[in-house]
């Protein structure tokens, strides 16, 4: 462990020296020394020392020597703990402004560097893929010019830094990626004072004013750690950066104060942390970032990784207005990509999450001045979220709607209604007439035409009516009558037949016989059940209608209720007009959009 401490300030103090050396010591058009790629690689592996330091050296390919090395991509995925296959190298690796292969695409297979490799001020690299490679102690490229770096099959252990350093494609795929467990010391993200970390950076890519054309990563295995593995894009241009097939369930990925010019893709990939967007700028029109995949942790504001950072769930988020303003600005940059790109889902979405963040600082601006317009603000935010998610889900507010409907369709059905007539007189009418058909000998047939006795009459008048002037009235009138007679007349026909044909009783109940009381008894409880069912059928949809009519027309003339649920009525119809005009508006709003 101590050898791998000494490594590193070995390398710091190096690295030091570098930076501080005018630049043009490092500009010139010949190299000391040119070496071929198995040269290279044998001269790394037989190395005995600590510190493998090379300079001023062109590391080129040769096709006599290097054909273990030329680019004849394996058909089968390769064995990475396979020993035998691999050529181990020991020391820590230097290279100081060295051309790395550009005249020809080469692959470098099956290494394993035990120790730290770092490219500083070095150039080319034509397409350098490194295939079933092992880098134990970390990967950093400072200061370099390359045009395609590959890793395909590759294992990378603590962290990969890549310092103001210009790359045309930096590809990975199918790479298993690994943080130190060990806490280690460090410094604030943004400055100050040395505290202990429980992080490590796992891409720590650093470019200011340089730019990276292409970054990907692709079917990448993030391996599980004791410590939170930090990617982080910190500055610079990039004209795409992709993330296909990832799992950042214990990753962070955080971009500060970079900008993507072309493509930001992120396919098929789970999260686990919110994004960080500090300063993000991300291109609108050609994206492919479904906001599905974050919209369980959102976007975040990392001011310490060693603290929570701030997110649209964050109540000291609003403390700061500048951490507000920031996280707002980004979220509405996405917003306005989703908007671009007409989804609609994940720019509601988005937009969710953004009113969240307005619904929180209206909380806070309402517990440090409790006034009247700031607990609205707040509660009609609250309220806005509840009924139709802000506006992006009309649906919803309609199902609440609805629910509505019913809540008070349930309360009418206690009360009196004109429609339907169902009061406690109603009832103990009903059940004089079944008290008096038991003590009496009428039938149901006889209570049936009591009731109708005036339709009756009316009916026999209308018939003698016709038959006596038949001879003053022309013939198609006397026909006209007849057809009029019989469909009035029908249906209380059938209703007699029917009453005819159920009767029960046949007398009094006291002159029955046990058994034909207990047959009795039973059919009359069972048809007093269903008759109640249909009361309460009736009542039920009655005072629904009753509820639909209040809730979507308010002061639609008599109302048919009395009392205090005539006030309901009025609060209802309020209340309708209220929410439906929401609804209305979310719905308006969402056609528009799309």
């Amino acid at each position: 462990m101590s050898f791998i401490f000494n490594s590193r300030k070995i390398l710091f103090f190096i690295f030091l020296g570098f930076v501080a050396l005018p630049s043009e010591v490092f500009s010139q058009d010949e190299y000391k020394r040119k070496i071929s790629i198995s040269e290279w690689i044998e001269e790394m592996e037989a190395y005995e020392g600590e510190l493998y330091f090379t300079e001023d050296t062109e590391i080129y390919f040769d096709g006599f020597k290097d054909s273990l090395y030329s680019f004849n991509q394996p058909k089968t995925k390769p064995l990475v703990k396979d020993i035998k296959a691999i050529k181990n190298i020991q020391a820590t690796i230097i290279l100081k402004n060295c051309k790395l292969p550009d005249n020809k695409t080469c692959q470098l297979r099956n290494l394993l560097f035990k120790q730290n490799i770092t490219f500083i001020f070095c150039e080319g690299a034509a397409q350098l893929i490194f295939y079933n490679c092992s880098f134990e102690q970390g990967l950093d490229i400072q200061l370099c010019d390359f045009k395609m770096l590959e890793f395909r099959y590759c294992f990378l252990q603590q962290r990969v830094v890549i310092n103001e350093s210009d790359i045309g494609i930096f590809y990975m795929e199918k790479c298993s990626l690994y943080t130190d467990h060990r806490i280690v010391k460090g410094t604030h993200m943004f400055g100050g004072e040395k505290e202990n970390q429980s992080y490590q950076y796992l891409f720590n890519i650093r470019l200011q004013d340089r730019s990276v054309n292409n970054f990907y990563l692709l079917d990448c295995e993030i391996l599980p750690s004791d410590i939170a593995p930090i990617i982080s894009f910190d500055g610079g241009k990039y004209d795409m950066i992709g993330f296909e097939g990832i799992d950042f369930s214990d990753c962070i990925v955080d971009f500060i104060g970079c900008s993507v010019k072309g493509n930001l893709t992120v396919l098929n990939c789970e999260f686990d942390q919110p994004i960080g967007v500090y300063k993000f700028t991300l291109p609108k029109d050609n994206s492919s970032f479904n906001w599905s995949q974050i919209d369980s942790v959102g976007l975040a504001y990392y001011a310490n990784y060693n603290k929570i950072p701030f997110t649209h769930k964050t109540d000291t988020l609003i403390s700061d207005v500048h951490i507000f303003n920031e996280l707002n600005s980004s979220y509405r940059k996405f917003y306005s990509m989703y908007r671009t790109q007409g989804d609609i889902e994940s720019a509601n979405a988005c937009y969710m999450q953004m009113k969240d963040m307005e619904t929180m600082k209206y909380h806070y601006l309402y517990e440090n001045d409790k006034s009247t317009d700031n607990w609205f603000n707040w509660r009609f935010n609250q309220f806005l979220k509840i009924f139709s998610e802000y506006g992006t889900n009309p649906v919803q507010s309609l199902i609440i709607s609805m629910w509505v409907i019913l809540v008070f369709a349930a309360v009418y059905f206690f009360f009196y209604s004109e429609w339907d007539g169902i009061n406690r007189s109603f009832l103990i009418k009903q059940h004089q007439k079944v008290m008096q058909y038991f003590r009496s000998e009428q039938r149901l047939e006889d209570f049936y035409t009591e009731n109708y006795l005036e339709d009756f009459k009316t009916f026999a008048d209308y018939k003698k009516e016709m038959q006596e002037g038949k001879a003053e009235l022309p013939v198609f009138i006397t026909l006209l009558g007849k057809p009029l007679y019989l469909l009035s007349i029908v249906r209380h026909k059938i209703l007699t037949f029917m009453y005819r044909r159920t009767e029960l009783l046949q007398g009094r109940w006291v002159d029955l016989n046990p058994k034909r009381k207990v047959f009795v008894a039973s059919i009359v409880s069972m048809s007093l059940i269903v008759y109640l069912f249909y009361l309460g059928l009736v009542r039920a949809l009655n005072s629904t209608t009753l509820s639909i009519n209040a809730f979507s027309t308010l002061g639609f003339g008599a109302i048919p209720v009395k009392g205090i649920s005539r006030y309901i009525t009025i609060l209802e119809g309020f209340l309708g007009w209220f929410l439906l005009s929401i609804f209305s508006v979310s719905l308006i709003s969402q056609m528009i959009q799309n």
